[in-house]
């Protein structure tokens, strides 16, 4: 049975070149939506686009600026002229370090394009669907780390606090004019981010210790997959959760329950 709300509706996908953002297109067009996905890697996010196929389309966008937001929000209202659908998920992790030896740089990037880039997407896609005048849904990507502490990660999770910050407060503002906001909130999964994090943590290379200290930690045992949080992210842009908004959606395996 197809979700309710989906069909015939604009959906625009930040970091959409791969990972989470590939599996979410893909879901949601396969319940009939028009599909932008957005990436900052330009033959990367097109590629996806081909792979997701239909009506897809492709944009490249430096989501961390303003230019860039609205050029992706443009696109999407060029090619629709209209957006109902809106996952918020453009993020790095940054590098893999302690706070005391971090570098202030990494610090900055992280922040502009996880915490700058989500505020800024709400910014310009709640203008737009306020001015529309009937409703809509988001959902930003946060994280495990936007509910607790991770060692080596300070900058990913102080920006995925920051993220659960302004899902909130945007679900708040954005209620009187049909608009929900949501986040999702992932634990480990096996992607790109994943790999690299494993990277950063181990110790000679050996990354296959790190992958099996997370799965030990997780009641599941396992990573999950960008299918599974993309099911729960299309869920939440549809109309079955219609009465949800400003709320942590956790797919995590059980992680933060133990």
């Amino acid at each position: 049975m197809s979700l309710k709300g989906i069909e015939g509706k604009v959906a625009v996908i930040t970091g959409g070149a791969s990972g989470l953002g590939e599996a979410t297109a893909n879901r949601l067009a396969t319940e009939g939506a028009k599909v932008v996905l957005v990436d900052i890697d330009g033959d990367a996010v097109a590629a996806a686009a081909e792979r997701v196929g239909g009506d897809a389309i492709s944009v490249t966008a430096d989501v961390a600026t303003e230019d860039g937001v609205a050029s992706y929000v443009q696109a999407a209202l060029d090619a629709h002229g209209r957006i109902d659908l809106f996952f918020n998920n453009a993020g790095i992790e940054g590098r893999t370090a302690p706070m005391v030896d971090a570098d202030i740089e990494w610090f900055d990037k992280v922040i502009a394009v996880n915490l700058r880039g989500t505020y800024l997407g709400l910014q310009h896609v709640l203008r737009t669907m306020r001015d529309q005048g009937d409703g809509g849904a988001i959902v930003n990507t946060s994280s495990v780390a936007g509910l607790r502490g991770f060692a080596g990660l300070s900058p990913y999770t102080a920006s995925k606090h920051g993220i659960m910050g302004l899902t909130k407060a945007a679900a708040i503002e954005a209620a009187e004019f049909g608009v929900r906001v949501n986040a999702v909130n992932p634990g480990p999964i096996s992607t790109g981010m994943m790999d690299r994090i494993e990277t950063g943590m181990s110790e000679g290379g050996d990354t296959q210790a790190v992958h099996e200290q997370f799965e030990s930690l997780n009641p599941m045992g396992r990573y999950g997959t960008p299918d599974e949080v993309a099911n729960l992210v299309v869920w939440l842009l549809s109309d079955e959760a219609s009465y949800s908004s400003g709320c942590a959606n956790l797919v995590d395996g059980g992680l933060t329950a133990s």
